[in-house]
């Protein structure tokens, strides 16, 4: 009886092991409602959006048509970043618990010029990763990188308006 317990203790850490291992977090503009936001705006325990009265961030519905990613992700809303951004205004912030993956599906708020997200320790302001936002067009544009260590980072636009449809950290 005793060894039953504790297989079956074994097989249950396991199985968490498993869970918490394919666990992730993320932020879907599709799950926001429209708004301008003026000031440091708390989404969650992860992700907040950074912003002033000056240089705002804007959640609004995609006003031409949705945008669907190469890998079938679809979005109706977007997170305009408005201009270029730091770590104080027109940036979204997150918390990882360690080293991480990061999926930003993205635009350039451009019809002809892709523009660069950058991906920033916040604790040092080194830049972790430049991404590519691509033009706009009808598809969702999907950059990656790495994280290398837990801590807060903050995701913002190195010049002119990019467009945010979703953050997703494994």
């Amino acid at each position: 009886m005793k060894r039953a317990k504790k297989i079956v203790s074994i097989l249950l850490c396991a199985v968490c092991m498993v869970l918490a291992a394919g666990a992730e977090d993320y932020l879907s503009a599709n799950d926001l409602e429209p708004v301008s936001v003026t000031a440091k705006t708390q989404i969650d325990g992860i992700f907040s959006i950074y912003a002033n009265a000056d240089k705002n961030v804007t959640v609004e519905v995609l006003p031409d048509a949705e945008r669907t990613a190469a890998d079938g992700e679809v979005f109706n809303n977007r997170i305009k970043l408005n201009g270029s951004g730091s770590v104080g205004y027109r940036s979204i912030h997150f918390i990882t618990s360690g080293a991480a993956d990061i999926t930003v599906y993205t635009n350039s708020s451009s019809k002809t010029d892709a523009r660069v997200l950058a991906v920033t320790r916040v604790s040092d302001g080194k830049v972790v990763a430049e991404l590519k936002a691509p033009a706009d067009g009808s598809e969702a544009g999907i950059a990656t990188c790495k994280i290398p260590s837990a801590g807060e980072y903050a995701v913002f636009s190195k010049g002119s308006g990019i467009n945010i449809y979703q953050i997703i950290i494994e």
